[in-house]
């Protein structure tokens, strides 16, 4: 594929990819705090601070389970690294439509664990799905941002807010809308995670694959109109 091309391919830097990401990270936070034994899976800050505390207690058990995490999350990095290096955008099909099929993939086999089998495993998946997710997804419309947790976004928006103030730069003010879309959206996935782990329990994940699939035909359909236009 001509360079120019595939540049053209960033559909899934879309608001309408963020919001729909964004809830499916708020829906895991909540899940599995609620239904995997009080754990945030989506990042690892909190994982380091709680392995460095439980290290202190000697609770070799859930230091274990830490440092599995923070793993899973390296590996899911490199995955993602990997897969956009080594596999070359075909037509409209690029490296992200195959890191959604491997969310996808991996969370709906989760949806086969109840909660009284393997809590360890099903943390160490979704860690290693959120990475995927982290990685993979980190511009809106050119600015960068998460979809897995609300730091960095809520920086970024309280920052183009105020120079929006300041300076009266109307692109900030856009910019900084951008970016409390994208933190309500996370904010009603976390409604939602703990409305549907009440109701579904794991079958909750199967709701993040089908809204991850919706992506996955978003961007597909944006990449394909994009590619056409393109090459005419």
């Amino acid at each position: 594929m001509n360079k120019n091309i595939n540049l053209k391919l960033n559909s899934h830097e879309s608001l309408k990819i963020g919001i729909i990401l964004s809830l499916v990270g708020g829906i895991l936070d909540a899940h599995t705090f609620l239904f995997r034994n009080g754990v945030f899976a989506n990042t690892q800050t909190g994982n380091i601070v709680l392995l460095a505390l439980f290290i202190y207690t000697n609770k070799i058990d859930r230091t274990v389970q830490c440092i599995f995490s923070i793993i899973a999350f390296i590996i899911g990095i490199g995955v993602t690294e990997f897969v956009k290096l080594k596999l070359k955008s075909h037509n409209f099909i690029n490296y992200i439509c195959i890191i959604l099929s491997i969310e996808i993939f991996f969370l709906s086999t989760l949806t086969t664990i109840p909660k009284n089998i393997n809590n360890k495993t099903v943390i160490v998946i979704i860690a290693f799905v959120c990475s995927l997710q982290t990685n993979a997804f980190r511009s809106l419309k050119g600015s960068p941002y998460s979809t897995t947790m609300c730091t960095g976004n809520l920086r970024s928006a309280s920052a183009s807010f105020f120079k929006f103030i300041w300076h009266k730069d109307r692109n900030e003010g856009i910019i900084c809308f951008r970016y409390f879309i994208i933190i309500i959206s996370f904010f009603m996935g976390a409604v939602l995670g703990r409305i549907l782990t009440t109701y579904l329990e794991q079958n909750t994940l199967f709701v993040c694959s089908l809204l991850l699939t919706a992506a996955f035909f978003i961007i597909l359909i944006e990449n394909k109109k994009n590619y056409k236009a393109y090459t005419k």
